[in-house]
């Protein structure tokens, strides 16, 4: 169906003529209809345009009441009356000024009077007058503690008194307060216009006028203020019932031959929307597609159709990232199978790395039991269970590492550090694996000395781990090369080996946590994925990088850690302190753990170094050895049942008896905010289980050397 050439292609211009020709239809009406309503018109305006004068005086009222109160406030508020609370000798210089400068607010005289908290005068300005009644209903008020008002009869009219309290952010009760009073014949409601109060406040209309309530403000409101308008006395417009007739039916044969013209109007202009519709339905039925909307009809619906057609072109293009990003998450979910399946592979590797120390410590602990103590077999054994324990050491000490790493909590103690220094210790601690695999180690080394700014046990930690790993993955008698090189600004270490190698692909995953290279089917590598990621996240704390290359598989690997170089110092750095000798004096050692085991096993081994070890197995048994005999050392275990070590070691910091003895906190608690919460309740030093016998053995040896340095005569 075409449309006739007449219409125009806009359909807002067809929508203009459509409305045109029903306004002149309803012009019709409206003319003949006009005489009759024309009176009736006139008296409702009339009576409006008072109503709203009504409006327009209460408004006023309530914007002058407003202004009244916040005024009020802004003066309880100021600093000036708050001074004047506490500055009695000053009140006459500035009060009195202050108040006195406030005569009317609004063109309303108010009279201001500035109390304190019992309802006495401090100040006013100069035409406050209060009656007594008035003055008990504000002590009344300063008890309720805020802001309100009343309305009291008087000679004059009513008087509307108000109260401000000050009240500050250090009390809760008022200080003080702003009495004020005005005159309700002073409000300008205008002629013809009553203010009244007292009822409910809503508005009314009557025979007899109307009454508005005045807006005002919350310390107002329940006084019920109205302004009430007079009423007009009109005449009744004369009621004309024919003419209304004849009306109403023009009006009924008008409505009907617009309503079918209409329709059948709107059908006609509607015919481009509706094609628009139907393709519209058979794209939600069909789902994303090729067609595309007719761009034709009139101009909006045209434009409409082109607006829908590139929206379909955005659709398809979202369509095609949407796929894109399932793709990606395909990706993701296959790389976080492949990490589920290195967790299990390290949680299997955990289970093996912890069984093996295990083994060698149960049948060694039960040799120990059989065998006499003169047997040199006890000494090898007892070797055996020391190498293991420091093995199982070793692990736990990586897996905290490794969760300090996750959560950014490593930090350094960085000094000038000797690189060969660094080197050579690092070969020390990893010499008894290299002698057992019968590998061949070649160190080149600098002809000068090279410094580096580092944290010197944790470099220790790099290469080491480094030379650990080429030593477990290198047949038996391989090759490891150690070589260092260094220029003006930076130091390169180099780790090479002829071992198993890595393949192309592991390479960028080498340094990531729980990642390894193909293992024995038995295990007999060992290792659990931490140590290069350990590697690589110390070197970037000491600003440093590394990075990994391997010919293949079976063509051994290379690791080349590099590290900011500093000026070689004037004067080598000084070496530490030795120990403190043993003094050979006996210690009263008292030793608090609820493992029996534990505490027994610690106790011989003090006995064994000549010192007087007891054993306590609860906080309060410790406190009651503690008062009874002398103890120079205390060594807390953390986690006791009933009173913890931190709340035990209070209260002995506490007892006269434990003056000047040393506490030690032995625990698994190895955290830093762990080492803060022991030093804060008294402890000297904090030792992470299985405590380093010669780490407890140098602080005996200082504990001792302290007590006789305080034992010998002044000189």
């Amino acid at each position: 169906m075409s449309l006739p050439r007449w219409l125009p292609a806009s359909l807002a211009r067809r929508f203009a003529l459509a409305a045109a020709g029903l306004a002149a239809a309803a012009l019709l009406l409206t003319s003949m209809a006009s005489w009759w309503l024309i009176n009736r018109q006139h008296e409702h305006a009339v009576q409006k345009l008072a109503d709203r004068e009504t409006q327009f005086r209460a408004i006023s009222v309530g914007s002058d009441l407003k202004a009244l109160a916040m005024r009020m406030a802004e003066i309880a508020g100021s600093t000036i009356l708050a001074t004047g609370l506490v500055d009695s000798a000053g009140r006459e210089t500035y009060l009195a000024p202050f108040l006195g400068g406030i005569r009317q607010i609004n063109g309303i005289p108010v009279q201001v009077m500035f109390t304190d908290f019992q309802g006495t005068e401090i100040a006013s300005n100069g035409g406050a007058r209060f009656s007594a009644e008035q003055l008990a209903w504000l002590r009344r008020s300063l008890n309720d503690g805020r802001a309100s008002a009343e309305i009291f009869a008087s000679a004059d009219g009513g008087e509307l008194v108000a109260m401000e309290p000050m009240i500050y952010a250090r009390t809760t009760s008022p200080e003080g307060a702003v009495l004020y009073k005005v005159l309700l014949r002073d409000i300008n409601v205008g002629p013809s216009m009553t203010l009244q109060w007292g009822a409910t406040g809503d508005t009314t209309t009557s025979d007899a006028g109307m009454s508005i309530a005045v807006p005002v403000p919350a310390v107002f409101q329940p006084l019920g203020f109205r302004v009430h308008g007079r009423a007009l006395d009109t005449a009744a417009t004369p009621w004309l019932p024919l003419p209304y007739l004849h009306v109403a039916g023009i009006a009924l044969a008008l409505f009907t031959v617009l309503a079918i013209g209409g329709m059948r109007l709107a059908r006609l202009l509607t015919l481009d929307l509706r094609r628009l519709e139907a393709f519209s339905s058979r794209l939600v039925g069909s789902g994303l597609s090729t067609e595309r909307a007719l761009e034709n009809g009139s101009a909006e619906v045209a434009s409409l159709a082109h607006s829908i057609n590139d929206m379909l072109e955005r659709l398809n293009e979202q369509h095609v990232i949407l796929l894109r990003e399932r793709e990606k998450l395909t990706r993701l979910t296959e790389a976080l199978q492949a990490a589920d399946q290195r967790k299990d592979a390290f949680l299997a590797m955990l289970g093996h790395e912890l069984r093996n120390p295990l083994a060698p410590i149960s049948a060694g602990a039960e040799l120990l039991r059989r065998l006499p103590l003169s047997d040199p077999r006890v000494v090898r054994t007892s070797e055996v269970i020391a190498r293991q324990v420091g093995h199982m050491t070793k692990i736990v000490s990586d897996l905290l590492d490794v969760s300090r790493v996750t959560r950014g909590l490593i930090t350094l103690d960085k000094a000038a550090v000797d690189i060969a220094e660094v080197v050579n210790a690092a070969v020390e601690q990893v010499h008894p694996l290299i002698e057992s695999r019968r590998h061949r180690m070649r160190i080149s080394p600098l002809p000068e000395r090279v410094f580096v700014l580092g944290d010197h046990a944790r470099l220790v930690q790099v290469l080491g781990n480094l030379l650990t790993n080429a030593a477990k993955y290198t047949p038996e008698g391989g090759h490891i090369d150690v070589q260092v090189e260094a220029d003006q600004s930076s130091l390169r270490v180099a780790v090479r080996d002829d071992g198993v190698g890595m393949s192309r692909e592991l390479i960028p995953e080498i340094f990531d946590l729980f990642t390894q290279g193909s293992r024995a089917a038995d295990r007999s590598q060992g290792g659990l994925g931490l140590g290069l990621a350990l590697v690589k996240h110390l070197v970037g704390l000491h600003g440093g990088t590394i990075d990994a290359a391997s010919g293949g598989i079976g063509h051994g690997s290379t690791f080349t850690f590099q590290l900011p170089r500093l000026p070689t110092p004037a004067r080598a750095p000084a070496r530490p302190a030795p120990p403190v000798a043993d003094v050979g004096e006996a210690l009263t050692v008292l030793v608090v753990d609820d493992n029996q085991d534990a505490a027994q096993t610690l106790a011989q081994w003090l006995a064994l170094e000549g010192h007087v070890a007891l054993v306590a197995g609860s906080a309060a048994s410790a406190l009651q050895q503690a008062r009874e005999q002398h103890i120079d050392v205390f060594v807390l275990d953390i986690g006791l049942p009933g009173m913890d070590g931190i709340e035990l070691a209070r209260r002995l910091r506490a007892m006269p008896q434990v003056e000047g003895a040393v506490l030690i906190a032995l625990t698994g608690y190895g955290q830093a905010s762990d080492h803060e919460k022991s030093q804060a309740a008294g402890f000297d030093h904090h030792l992470v289980k299985p405590a380093d016998l010669d780490v407890l053995q140098r602080l005996l040896r200082a504990a001792a050397h302290t007590r006789v340095a305080h034992s010998e005569p002044a000189k």
